[in-house]
């Protein structure tokens, strides 16, 4: 399951409040983050994607969740989607959304080095 750990990071919402929604296009489709959720304990958060590559659409949910003094980034299992390219893009688009916001924060143990931003 592609996921990355983001380091120096201890508040879901910061990181809820960092992620844009945006439309990229790309050779032969789109990559799309739509809309964000966060429960009412700001603990957990979903992200609304699609990827739409070469003629295949999928709908997806991107997981944020919180450990002690990191943020989790997953695929939600509920939506498993294939892990083509552009959903592993949108992950790694989302990731820098949020190290973006704090220079202390960074990558930490991921499974996605070749679609990490820096």
């Amino acid at each position: 399951m592609p996921h990355i750990v983001l380091e120096n990071i201890n508040e879901t919402k910061q990181a809820f409040d960092a992620i844009k929604v945006f439309a990229n296009k790309i050779d032969g489709g789109m990559l799309k983050v739509m809309d964000k959720y966060i429960n009412a304990n700001a603990q957990i958060a979903l992200i609304e994607a699609l990827a739409i590559e070469n003629g295949k659409n999928q709908n997806f949910f991107v997981q944020l969740t919180q450990k002690k003094s990191s943020l989790t980034i997953r695929l939600l299992p509920l939506t498993d989607p294939e892990k083509t390219n552009g959903v592993k893009t949108i992950m790694a688009i989302i990731a820098k959304q949020i190290k973006d916001t704090n220079s202390v924060i960074n990558y930490g143990k991921n499974n996605l080095e070749d679609f990490l931003i820096n």
